[in-house]
């Protein structure tokens, strides 16, 4: 039985919590951080102002920059890795020379489809599986902690009123966010018919302490709490206005239920709110007009409608061209864009110059400006928690088709590649065939922005078309000899068609930890093919 301190971190100053004791003192000395339970029987939280400061330093994901090989941010990347296990990037096989702190060798577990991501290329040593994990639930605890207090605190005029109003709306929002990015991580994707009996995730709603042993609620329990959660959201937003893209409002709300309602497969609600966003801002920045170079994609952008956490795909992964002293050098990459991605845009493509760009043979980002010039920026969006428009005109698509609207089907997906191509396609596809169009305008359109992966995911349960493809990562190791660094062995994995690997198995660290949850089915993984490289 002890006390512990939680210090929850806002912009300007901290919040000290004091935690009481608790039952068993294993539940905070464990080797895990998993559901920390928090409650504030002191505190400094006084004022509907202070809970503003708590929303937006500890709930919402903290923007990340990349300096001179330094990471600059208030948190670690945050879900980096969902980048990697999609068929959108490749490995650098001919230098490791990339960035320090993620390099293949860090991300191998990701890359690979391994089931325990934190073993390295050898399998003799392991990183930390859990962070994605306790990130998330750090940031559900934050917001449970500041739902409840917003029944604390009182206000004295009508714009205090209001902002606790917005504060309990982004609160709602950010936990429905975050349980949508958990279980579709650790759980299999949703099927309407096996839903109610797939295991989920631990579901944590509140803030004190609970004397309890976890289990993970079904995937039907946790799409239907995230609903309720975006219900009270639109409830509270409805009332307040817009306060910037970094925060959530009412449009957000919306946008985010369509998601949801599509991967459920819930096509008239998915397409009544796609509906709804585009009522509100139906903007798309046209690509045939745009004169500039690199960062098509900023905050300025009409189509941006939220964003949240910081873009270090490109100068961590992708990589930057120059080396520390601004000196330019190919191949410094630990990544590229991979050729399968690079394909999908044909030469009356317009984003195969704005979203890639090709250098010595390799494909790199270009929504992204990262040379010279610009070792001070920092992309004003993010690269896997953003809103665009493009999106909600995809998803009405995508509803409408399965809705068996195959008109505005064609419509919609029109309007996009208007803006998309020199010469918009003529579009007359139905069925499946109309069904693949969208799949494959979604692939180009969302590319790099952490979509591929959760839609080769639920493709594969999709009840009228299902799909699945096999594709391959080429993962090569390096060695020293005579000082030099040069490429080793190289390894070929595969991920198969409707496979296993597409949920991640809960982190070693939680099972440990909480011995009740179970575990997923995500089989080993070895090699298919292995190439000797001869560097004598």
């Amino acid at each position: 039985s002890f006390i512990s301190i939680f210090s929850i971190r806002v912009r300007s100053r901290f919040f000290i919590l004091i935690l009481p004791s608790l039952v068993l003192g294993l539940t905070l000395s464990a080797c895990s951080d998993f559901l920390k339970e928090y409650s504030q029987d002191l505190s400094k939280v006084e004022t509907v102002s202070d809970l503003d400061e708590l929303l937006l330093g500890s709930a919402y994901l903290p923007t990340s920059k990349y300096n001179y090989n330094v990471l600059v941010s208030t948190d670690d990347p945050y879900n980096l890795f969902i980048h990697l296990m999609s068929d959108e990037v490749e490995q650098n096989g001919k230098t490791n020379s990339g960035v320090m702190i993620h390099s293949a060798e860090t991300m191998f577990g990701y890359y690979t489809w391994q089931r325990q991501v934190g073993y390295d290329s050898e399998g003799t040593s392991t990183r930390a599986e859990d962070g994605c994990w306790n990130q998330t639930y750090k940031y559900i605890n934050a917001v449970n902690i500041i739902l409840d207090e917003l029944n604390n605190v009182s206000t004295k005029t009508p714009q205090e009123e209001t902002d606790k109003i917005r504060v309990e709306g982004e609160a709602y929002f950010l936990r429905a966010a975050y349980y949508f990015t958990l279980v579709n991580l650790y759980a299999e994707p949703y099927a309407p018919t096996t839903a109610a009996t797939t295991p989920g995730v631990p579901l944590k709603l509140t803030s004190y302490i609970e004397d309890k042993t976890y289990v993970r609620n079904s995937v039907s329990e946790i799409y239907a709490q995230i609903l309720k959660d975006l219900e009270k959201a639109k409830e509270c937003l409805a009332q307040t206005e817009k306060v910037s893209i970094y925060q959530a409002d009412l449009t957000a709300t919306y946008f985010l239920m369509s998601r949801v309602y599509l991967y459920m497969q819930d096509y008239k609600n998915a397409r009544s709110y796609a509906q709804q966003v585009l009522d509100r801002n139906n903007a798309l920045a046209n690509l045939t007009t745009f004169q500039g170079e690199g960062n098509f994609l900023t905050s300025e952008s009409p189509e941006v409608i939220f964003s949240m956490g910081g873009h270090l795909l490109s100068p961590m992964l992708l990589g930057s061209p120059y080396d520390y002293y601004g000196n330019l050098q190919s191949d410094s990459r630990p990544f590229y864009i991979s050729k399968d991605l690079y394909e999908t845009f044909d030469d009356n493509d317009l984003r195969k110059r704005h979203y890639i760009t090709q250098e010595d043979g390799k494909y790199i980002f270009s929504k992204v400006s990262w040379g010279r010039d610009h070792w001070n920026e920092a992309c004003s969006v993010s690269d896997n928690f953003l809103f665009r428009t493009s999106e909600a005109y995809l998803n009405l698509t995508e509803a409408a088709a399965f809705d068996n609207d195959e008109g505005t089907a064609r419509q919609m997906i029109g309007r996009l590649q208007a803006k998309r191509y020199s010469t918009p396609p003529t579009i007359a596809e139905s069925g499946n065939a109309l069904i693949d169009l969208i799949r494959e305008e979604r692939q180009r359109e969302l590319c790099l922005e952490g979509h591929r992966w959760y839609d080769l995911r639920r493709y594969t349960v999709c009840e009228k078309y299902p799909w699945s493809k096999t594709y391959r990562h080429t993962y090569t190791k390096f060695t020293t000899i005579s000082y030099q660094t040069v490429p080793g062995e190289t390894r070929i994995y595969e991920l198969g068609l409707n496979d296993k690997a597409y949920t991640l198995t809960l982190p070693r660290e939680v099972l440990d930890f909480q011995v009740n949850l179970g575990s997923n089915n995500r089989p080993e993984r070895e090699p298919v093919e292995i190439i000797e490289n001869n560097n004598n």
